[in-house]
């Protein structure tokens, strides 16, 4: 249900794309330095555009630096260094990580729980290093995470039901970047609609797989015909939902002073995730050509 949200790269200027990764890797950084090496399997491109909008609406100037890593250990690459920021979006992804491993976990059947077991076990120490400091943002997450839980047991076929508790967990993590009351109000309705978009981006990239595996998807049980795919109705009820989404997430978007990257933040709000979505349908009408 990750990496959805991302630039969109023949749009972007070479430098922009360079801070764009600068950022990811100094999440990655940031991940490893407080919550441990393991934690780092929680990065994803979802959270480095929560990095970046942290960064983007603080007043503190972030370093550039060059660093090795494990991933490029010839040749030193871009790094934001800044803790203020990207400490609190380590911890928010370490804590989600861990309750989306953990759901996965209950979900599976006997056998395929090995791998979620394992993951759960190694994401387990970073997770706790963040509840501690963030008691409440993890305890508002396992809650919602229990009600996702409750209804998809109950098969619900509403994508707006079915999508809120993501919705209301994304929109805590965001409210959380800022300490302005009003600016977190925006916030929480910017992160609201983010965490729908990847929701139902994901059930709808997700929809074939789910069907084959009679997995829970809200898009397949609100279709009219569910035993025989719809996939064009599928595919015009997610179009639509996306955009009503985006148009919402936009209005709340320019509601919030931009301080730093903005042209970035731009490209992935205007650009990025419509195109992102984009991706997905030509994914899908290719592997029905092939």
């Amino acid at each position: 249900m990750f990496g959805y949200v991302k630039p969109f790269k023949p749009h972007m200027r070479i430098c922009e794309y360079e801070t764009y990764k600068a950022v990811y890797c100094g999440l990655c950084r940031t991940l490893g330095k407080y919550y441990g090496a393991a934690s780092r399997i929680t990065l994803s491109y979802d959270f480095a555009f929560l990095g970046l909008m942290a960064l983007a609406l603080n007043d503190t100037e972030a370093e550039m630096c060059r660093r090795r890593c494990a991933v490029h250990p010839f040749r030193k690459t871009p790094c934001i260094n800044s803790d203020k920021g990207l400490e609190y979006t380590a911890a928010a992804a370490s804590i989600l990580i861990y309750n989306k491993i953990r759901d996965d976990v209950n979900d599976k059947r006997f056998l395929a729980k090995a791998g979620p077991l394992f993951m759960l076990m190694i994401t387990r120490g970073a997770y706790k290093k963040a509840s501690e400091k963030y008691p409440e943002l993890s305890e508002y997450v396992s809650e919602q995470m229990d009600i996702q839980s409750k209804l998809e047991k109950e098969n619900c076929r509403s994508i707006d039901r079915a999508s809120e508790p993501s919705s209301n967990i994304l929109g805590e993590i965001a409210a959380g970047l800022s300490e302005v009351p009003e600016e977190k109000r925006i916030l929480r309705r910017f992160g609201y609609l983010l965490g729908r978009y990847i929701y139902i981006a994901d059930a709808f990239d997700d929809v074939e797989k789910d069907f084959r595996s009679n997995g829970f998807n809200p898009l397949i049980l609100g279709n009219k015909a569910v035993n025989d795919l719809d996939k064009d109705e599928i595919r015009a009820k997610a179009e639509t939902s996306i955009n009503f989404t985006l148009g919402a997430l936009a209005d709340s978007y320019v509601m919030l002073e931009i301080k730093r990257f903005k042209p970035i933040i731009d490209n992935i709000v205007y650009l990025g995730l419509k195109n992102g979505f984009y991706d997905i349908i030509n994914k899908k009408e290719k592997q029905e050509q092939s």
